[in-house]
């Protein structure tokens, strides 16, 4: 089962996945309403804490969620480790609520393997948006966990620090040769599948060009 629980200011999707057989769980990007999060993971066995990339709205609740699963680890790519306690701008943290993010346990990329319950999460390094966003594909179960690299109709900035227009487009093109029955769940907005983005995001028909979104 995949729970999507919107939170924040910024509507940012905290994504929960859950084997209900074994009660094994990972929650993924924890960004805002930490005791909202908690209450989902109530009775579950939590494995990995996730982050896709490291802007505080989808980081912001590690630290929490740390100081009750201490034994947990939490997994992100060691190229954005610069972001995981930046600001991007004054009052940021202050506004999702972000508790200091921890260095992480595990430094993940480019082919690792999560494996939990039911579930094997493949790492794919997208960077674009930031430097270290990563997706998260399950082949066996057919969906990807997207963060801020592709969305329902759009895709993440690229205007921000460390992003990169020409990754992006790369990043993009990597994703679509997942299957068109993929599930694609975002880090902003609906869920969606690689199929309708691939015949209706302008950012991947051409009629919009990354570098000027």
């Amino acid at each position: 089962m995949i729970k999507v629980l919107t939170v924040g200011p910024l509507a940012e999707n905290t994504v929960l996945i859950i084997d209900e057989n074994s009660g094994e769980a990972a929650v993924i990007d924890p960004g805002a309403e930490g005791e909202r999060i908690l209450k989902q993971l109530e009775n579950l066995n939590l494995r990995y804490i996730i982050a896709t990339h490291g802007h505080l709205d989808h980081v912001g609740q590690v630290g929490f969620l740390k100081e009750r699963y201490p034994g947990v680890p939490f997994l992100i790519s060691e190229k954005d480790l610069y972001l995981i306690n930046n600001d991007i701008f004054p009052g940021f943290a202050q506004m999702i609520g972000a508790y200091p993010c921890p260095e992480p346990d595990k430094a993940i990329k480019e082919g690792d393997r999560i494996d939990f319950g039911r579930f094997s999460l493949s790492v794919m390094e997208t960077p674009g948006h930031t430097p270290g966003s990563v997706c998260l594909y399950d082949e066996k179960n057919s969906f990807v966990i997207t963060g801020d690299t592709l969305f329902k109709g759009s895709i993440g900035r690229v205007d921000l620090p460390g992003g990169d227009p020409a990754q992006m487009e790369n990043s993009l093109k990597k994703l679509m040769e997942l299957p068109d029955d993929t599930d694609v769940v975002p880090g902003h907005g609906e869920t969606t599948k690689i199929g309708i983005e691939r015949k209706t995001n302008p950012y991947i028909t051409g009629n919009f060009r990354v570098d000027l979104w």
